[in-house]
């Protein structure tokens, strides 16, 4: 007999719908319980997939249900918290939303919690389960473009919530190659958050890696509303380049581009979870391998903080972000105000009061 998994949801925003479809196409899981502050979206959440128990305390949901699996889909600023709470109810498995955390520190906290007590940790970078970004990266592997590769990243809505995709993308293009280095700037002239947490205005950052590969990573640069591109690969012995109905091959000396081999289907990120907790190869998204695109972009605020080059080891476990706006460097005497959430923002800024209370 297969195993027959217990799911609960953290969280039941926009996010958790896509996470909810992977659950609801898998025989082997039934989504027991869900969990939300906001009782209205809990609701409907619950109503949309037939949850039968609800909770507005997740401590509460952890301890009554003991899931197997918990998908988290709340906030940036609480993943790490849930995580660890989850992992020590005795979790078999985690599928996080990205970013990991606040800062490398959440991050490590998320690993070393799931690793220590036995759950498998993934977080939710879908790309990578994406048919042709597979075979883009096949294609990268097999020599297709030469050696090393470069791509530029842009992208909107700062670089915690949408700039860790690119970073991700590319890393999971080159075949997880080591970063050697980092340069970054950031600028933040307005009292900007996301999601609850401090953000800067523009973000630009040049990442080297093993190999000689380079990400450019542009974060809010353009003008007007941008959702990640990164449509073309760059080597020496050619280009290719994709979009969400394939991707092409451009050689020297072709006269015209070429479509890569079909694209095969791809499981999904909960199908490759649950083969990881059987037993199977470790996720392709899972928490060490996601620390990377957390790595680098610290060490894209701690370069902009130092004004230099930023080397590995990278070893801050604190947001340098988050210190440049408390000591002032990045500090603005103006309303905060929230580019995707003011209930977040109200949310964070009364946990830090009653912090420090």
């Amino acid at each position: 007999m297969p195993e027959h998994y217990r799911v609960a949801f953290i969280g039941t925003g926009g996010i958790s719908r896509t996470h909810a479809r992977y659950y609801v196409a898998n025989r082997a899981t039934e989504i027991v319980a869900a969990c939300d502050i906001d009782p209205e979206k809990l609701k409907g959440f619950q109503e949309e997939f037939e949850v039968p128990a609800g909770y507005a305390d997740y401590h509460q949901l952890l301890e009554q249900e003991r899931p197997d699996i918990v998908s988290i889909c709340t906030w940036h600023g609480t993943h790490a918290e849930i995580c660890v709470a989850a992992a020590e109810a005795g979790a078999k498995g985690i599928l996080a939303e990205k970013p990991m955390g606040r800062d490398l520190g959440e991050a490590k906290a998320m690993v070393e919690a799931a690793e220590r007590h036995g759950a498998r940790l993934a977080i939710h970078h879908q790309r990578r389960f994406d048919p042709t970004i597979v075979a883009v990266r096949e294609a990268i592997g097999a020599g297709a473009i030469g050696c090393p590769v470069s791509m530029i990243f842009s992208t909107s809505g700062g670089l915690l919530n949408n700039g860790c995709h690119g970073i991700d993308l590319f890393v999971y293009l080159t075949g997880q190659p080591a970063w050697t280095s980092v340069f970054g700037q950031v600028q933040r002239t307005t009292n900007r958050y996301e999601r609850g947490i401090p953000a800067e205005d523009k973000t630009l950052g040049v990442v080297r890696f093993e190999g000689g590969h380079e990400l450019v990573l542009q974060v809010d640069m353009l003008e007007g509303e941008v959702v990640g591109t990164a449509e073309r690969v760059l080597g020496p012995q050619g280009i290719i380049r994709y979009d969400r109905h394939g991707a092409s091959l451009l050689s020297p000396g072709a006269r015209d581009w070429q479509l890569l081999e079909e694209r095969r289907p791809q499981p999904t990120p909960v199908e490759e979870l649950i083969d990881w907790m059987e037993g199977g190869p470790e996720h392709r998204n899972s928490g060490r391998a996601s620390l990377v695109a957390e790595e680098i972009m610290m060490a894209i605020y701690e370069s902009a903080r130092r004004r230099e080059l930023v080397k590995p080891p990278f070893t801050r476990l604190s947001s340098p972000l988050l210190e440049m706006v408390a000591d002032g460097t990045l500090a603005v005497d103006e309303p905060a105000y929230d580019i995707r959430s003011e209930a977040a923002l109200q949310y964070e800024m009364q946990r830090q009061a009653a912090t420090a209370d």
